[in-house]
């Protein structure tokens, strides 16, 4: 099993992840019950509202008058009674002296209330040695401050009981279990692993009646089966003392009265569990451990579904803008690639010369070629061009990358012209057109026309190839580059991502710790109904009892 150090410190680690405003009291309870770990007492604490009896119910365990009790509300700091050889009281103050005294006279002056209801500032401990049996072997009684009657003795009394490992909680009579009570024992003790628990009924010998005592010793005792404990089956959880009427039986020595008053057998029965419970001392502030630690757990179980999720919203938001991007990246380049491909099909040479060669040739023949090539020409190629590089810059603009330079325009050199001869008739030609009415003439200035035409034709055939061959190497070269240049590049994760997963890991990591702690609760075998074990308890509880009783003068 892991070591409490071990444990100590997964524990104390995912509490960096707490709030440490909103978590407070719950860190401040992980490093109270982090120390009750290591402490090697066995640690018993008194729990009542002001005037239950508290002080009164030490008193009468340990057989005198050592705390402060009145009728009005007492002690106001934790008194921590351990065993000393003779009695003395040490107070230490946060000056750093300490103060020692042969008696607790001088309680009445650092440990209780003053008329206000205030503590003393300046003390940081008490603590009364005092030499008697219930105190060896290390184990240490806390005599608290009253509930219910300030918020900062409240939260004293509450830290104070993660630090122990059995606690007296006193009932009056008059009113047993109240409900908030019940509240106190739920919220304080129960809800933060503290199931070692026993209860006191007090104030029993003002109810005359013998069945209204009855009555309302049923009645705590039904309320008290409600509250599962972890001490073993066989152990008494609820007994009925009279606290002052104990110690002062004590004082006379009136045996009967001390028996009657129910002491004795509170006495036997914290024996017994005090033996019992100093062995599963290990396995008690175990499961303590593993309640707060559940409580730590749940806290970073929600902090990591909402961090996941939010993660996860960011991841989805991020993917969809890839996403986004891949598309619009494939709809400008099908855009880019039709724009492409119209001029493309249009500067192929049999379509641009279907289109422009006989328009070119007739110009050139009027020697109205420039004309033709500046006005008509050049502004079809300059709208074609126009057309893609203002698609491809607005596509460069929108995936932030440097423009391409224009795609270039070269247009061919003048068109080179081949004119033929005209080719005259010959003798026998001239003298038959005096007869025939010119017909050599005009077929000879016909071939001429014609092939003249052909000349033309072949000039603009020339300089439309060069230009077409020309036109679709730029063409090409234009689109390579904006092919190359147009992709759309998946923005890398954000700092505040990469560190929020980063959080998340750590966190898992954190719970997993958590996660092992809570299943060592597989190793505490839980006690069982054992009839040897009873048998045990029974036989152990009886021979604190007999030697309780013949201790008493």
């Amino acid at each position: 099993m892991k070591s409490f150090f071990i444990i100590s410190k997964s524990i104390r680690d995912a509490c960096q992840f707490l709030n440490h405003q909103e978590d407070q009291q719950l860190i401040k309870d992980v490093e109270l019950i982090c120390k009750e770990l290591v402490n090697p007492d066995f640690r018993i604490a008194v729990l009542a509202p002001f005037n239950f009896g508290k002080s009164t119910l030490i008193n009468a365990m340990l057989g005198r008058e050592i705390m402060p009790a009145k009728m009005v509300r007492t002690t106001g700091t934790v008194i921590s009674i351990k065993y000393g050889e003779t009695l003395t009281t040490l107070i230490t103050l946060k000056s750093g002296q300490v103060i020692r005294h042969s008696d607790t006279k001088i309680l009445q002056e650092f440990a209780v209330l003053n008329k206000k209801g205030q503590r003393r500032e300046d003390v940081i401990s008490v603590q009364v040695l005092y030499p008697n049996e219930l105190l060896k072997n290390g184990v240490e009684i806390f005599d608290l401050p009253g509930t219910n009657d300030s918020q900062e003795q409240d939260t004293l009394v509450r830290d104070k009981l993660l630090q122990v490992d059995l606690v007296i909680q006193i009932l009056s009579a008059k009113q047993p279990f109240t409900l908030d009570e019940q509240n106190k024992l739920n919220n304080w003790l129960i809800n933060r692993g503290i199931k070692t628990f026993i209860f006191i009924l007090n104030w029993m010998n003002e109810i005359e009646s013998k069945y209204e005592k009855n009555e309302v010793y049923n009645d705590a005792y039904s309320t008290i089966k409600k509250f599962k404990s972890d001490l073993p089956l066989g152990v008494k959880k609820l007994y009925r003392v009279d606290a002052l009427p104990a110690i002062k039986a004590k004082q006379e020595r009136n045996i009967w009265k001390t028996f009657t008053s129910g002491i004795i057998t509170f006495n036997a029965g914290l024996f017994t569990i005090i033996s019992i419970q100093k062995k599963r001392t290990n396995q008690t502030r175990l499961l303590r451990i593993i309640a707060i630690a559940d409580r730590v757990k749940f806290i970073l179980q929600t902090k990591v579904n909402d961090l996941d999720k939010e993660i996860r919203t960011n991841e989805n938001i991020r993917n969809m803008a890839i996403e986004k991007g891949k598309q619009r990246e494939k709809y400008l380049r099908e855009e880019f690639k039709k724009k492409v491909e119209y001029y493309r099909n249009w500067l192929y040479l049999n379509n641009i010369l279907g289109s422009y060669q006989s328009e070119a040739a007739q110009h050139l023949e009027r020697g109205e070629f420039y004309t033709w090539q500046d006005h008509k020409f050049k502004p079809t190629i300059t709208n074609y061009i126009q057309s893609i590089e203002t698609w491809a810059n607005q596509s460069c603009d929108e995936f932030r990358k440097n423009r391409l330079n224009s795609i270039n325009i070269s247009l061919p050199s003048y068109p080179n012209i081949s004119l033929p001869k005209r080719q005259d008739r010959n003798a026998g030609q001239w003298f038959s057109d005096v007869f025939n009415g010119g017909v050599n003439r005009r077929r000879l200035d016909e071939e001429y026309e014609r092939k003249k035409w052909e000349s033309y034709k072949n000039a603009i055939y020339n300089y439309l190839s060069e230009f077409s061959q020309n036109a679709l190497i730029s063409l090409n070269q234009y689109e390579q580059k904006f092919e190359s240049l147009l992709i759309f590049t998946i923005p890398p994760e954000s700092s505040e991502l990469i560190q929020k997963r980063n959080y998340l890991k750590y966190l898992n990591s954190s719970l997993d710790e958590l996660q092992s702690i809570e299943s060592l609760k597989s190793t505490i075998h839980p006690d069982r109904f054992n009839w040897l074990e009873l048998v045990q308890i029974f036989i152990l509880f009886w021979k604190n009892w007999i030697l309780f009783f013949f201790q008493q003068d």
